[in-house]
């Protein structure tokens, strides 16, 4: 829930940093109200990206008791080390090191990829919390994704599971040609040829039938918009499912909206 920026007590903020949008989300120490801090759009360089998410950051830190960063990531992570190795839509963060950047702020910190923020806050806040095997994919100015096996986020072996947006959706006949589901279905597709939620469903169906969730839940401003049309997913996602029983999998919008990303970066340091 939202509550009032007036309120006291210790909070943890959560970061998002989009390829349009960068929020901040305050999370109290319980783990169950927060509120907007901020909400700017992102710079397209970054000596101004930089300066702007400082400068908001310490307008949060001289009103409230923040006693952990979170900060969602939009691209390849190394967690461990708070560096963004990749980052496909905003390509000056590409190895950039945020725990150094963010250290001037609080020593307590967590980091992960932005659309796993996502999963995590919809399994703890949102439309996931009845579920533990869950397929969370968001739609935006690219795709991304987040899986949760047993309640637990699944990273792969090299860190670089959920990278939904890079799996070849459309292949022609000669190699040069080949799409992503990012490329056929992403922002820059919408834009280009208009409405795209049946080729959303189809992506949807090849993560079902591979992974065989309980639950995919959707989200990103490609969903919050409302351009893609969920129904059209559904229905194109259950044609193409194999497994009568899997056809049955509900494929939800988030409950969080804009806002999950920036959640789940603040609960990271429930896990």
């Amino acid at each position: 829930m939202i509550i009032a920026i007036g309120i006291m007590g210790k909070f943890y903020l959560g970061i998002d940093i989009g390829g349009s949008k960068i929020k901040g989300v305050l999370l109290d120490k319980k783990k169950n109200q927060w509120f907007l801090g901020f909400n700017i759009a992102t710079p397209k360089n970054k000596k101004k990206f930089l300066k702007v998410l400082e400068q908001e950051i310490y307008k949060l830190l001289q009103k409230k008791k923040i006693i952990g960063i979170g900060v969602g990531l939009p691209g390849i992570v190394d967690r461990k080390h708070g560096l963004l190795i990749r980052a496909p839509n905003l390509p000056f963060l590409n190895n950039w090191q945020a725990r150094k950047f963010f250290s001037k702020f609080s020593k307590n910190l967590k980091f992960d990829n932005d659309s796993r923020c996502f999963v995590i806050a919809e399994s703890v806040l949102g439309v996931g919390r009845k579920y533990r095997n869950i397929i969370g994919i968001t739609i935006g100015t690219g795709i991304g994704g987040g899986i949760i096996i047993d309640g637990k986020i699944y990273y792969g072996a090299g860190n670089g599971a959920g990278e939904f947006g890079k799996m070849i959706i459309n292949l022609q006949s000669q190699i040069s040609n080949l799409k992503t589901f990012e490329q056929v279905g992403g922002k820059k597709a919408f834009l280009k040829y208009g409405d795209r939620s049946k080729i959303i469903g189809v992506g949807v169906a090849n993560l079902i039938n591979i992974l065989d969730p309980q639950i995919v839940i959707l989200g990103g401003g490609g969903i919050t918009s409302g351009g893609v049309k969920i129904k059209t997913v559904q229905k194109i996602a259950k044609k193409y499912i194999m497994s009568p029983l899997a056809k049955k999998t509900p494929i939800v919008k988030g409950k969080l909206k804009d806002n999950s990303q920036a959640i789940g970066a603040a609960l990271l340091f429930l896990r």
